[in-house]
């Protein structure tokens, strides 16, 4: 992994609020992650103190150890996809899992639902790697012999990828496109939570037609690095968010049954209380009719101070979840007795 910092919070020169003192202490290596790296500061800057012996912290880095077939399952898109596939189909675009080994059947399946379009109706396609996140590799295809032509070629990525309909027509804003992105937090102890707000990731370059540039057709943050892709937006600012989260937290309750009903063990708190943060991705289509995209672990959460949404987003979604999670798994407090303000529960 890229991301490297300093492995203490005292080593950091973060300004810490005045707060009140607290005798609670953990352990944490920021340098795993930037979920790592925010929860240490968040927690130094609520009073707790950093220790460097693990048996002496009520808050470590097991905590964010969540079952890990679980996790990867709603991580990597073909595992994903099965899921929905096997439980809830109708929640995402039609989606292939694609390969070496069977690229020339799912050419042949799209020729076939190509030949029963209606005249001068056209369908794209959108190929992403199973295993990779950022817009690195993904692909557009408008017919199944470009599809084709691709797996044909020698300089390719290889390795599993997922093919998914492209969703069009899109609800546009501005003339751009735009995707939602929620966090989720699952448990092993108390099921599964989304909070409350979340950004709309807007595309900086309005919407056409032509598919040589990806950048109008894709939210990620980062298509060609360094260069930003979108503009992200807090979630809350939209007065048609609060219209499209009864679909959301219905779509995230059947995926999530669907993974409970996999895995089991993972929802069950045998000894060390667990946790996982995704960033689960949603579009809008032009009927209004809210699709899931995917889901990341640990998403890339922002660790410069002056990122524009960490005083609009990510100050309260830290500290709401160091109230509702963090705080409650370093008491052991009894499940009934966790209060979430600022999360829906959707498990």
């Amino acid at each position: 992994m890229g991301f490297r910092k300093s492995r203490f919070v005292h080593d950091i020169p973060w300004r810490i609020n005045s707060v009140p003192f607290t005798s609670r202490r953990y352990h944490l290596d920021t340098s795993l992650s930037p979920t790592h790296f925010n929860l240490s500061r968040c927690l130094s800057q609520q009073g707790w103190k950093v220790t460097r012996f693990n048996c002496l912290s009520s808050i470590n880095d097991k905590v964010l150890l969540f079952n890990e077939a679980a996790a990867q399952t709603l991580e990597y898109k073909h595992l994903l996809a099965q899921l929905v596939a096997d439980y809830c189909p109708q929640i995402a675009p039609q989606t292939f899992c694609v390969d070496e080994g069977n690229w020339q059947e799912v050419v042949h399946h799209l020729v076939g639902i190509h030949a029963q379009l209606p005249p001068h109706e056209k369908l794209v396609w959108i190929l992403k790697p199973a295993l990779l996140n950022n817009g690195q590799h993904i692909r557009l295809f408008d017919t199944p012999e470009a599809l084709a032509a691709h797996y044909v070629h020698s300089k390719r990525m290889g390795g599993m990828h997922v093919l998914q309909r492209y969703l069009s027509p899109h609800l546009l804003r501005d003339d751009r496109k735009y995707s939602i992105r929620l966090f989720v937090i699952l448990t092993n102890y108390d099921g599964a939570f989304c909070y409350k707000d979340g950004y709309f990731n807007v595309a900086l370059h309005p919407y056409v037609e032509d598919f040589s540039d990806l950048r109008p057709h894709l939210t990620n943050e980062h298509l060609l690095d360094p260069e930003v892709n979108v503009i992200q937006i807090p979630a809350s600012r939209f007065a048609q968010f609060s219209h499209y989260l009864p679909q959301i937290d219905a779509i995230l309750q059947q995926v999530l049954q669907g993974l409970r009903y996999d895995f089991p063990e993972a929802f069950r708190c045998s000894r060390q209380r667990t946790l996982a943060l995704f960033g689960f991705d949603f579009m809008v289509d032009s009927h209004e009719r809210v699709w899931l995209l995917e889901a990341n672990h640990g998403p890339c959460f922002p660790i410069d101070d002056h990122h524009p949404l960490q005083a609009h987003l990510y100050q309260g979604f830290w500290q709401g979840l160091i109230h509702s999670f963090i705080e409650p798994i370093a008491d052991n407090r009894p499940v009934k007795r966790i209060d979430y303000p600022h999360f829906n529960k959707v498990l």
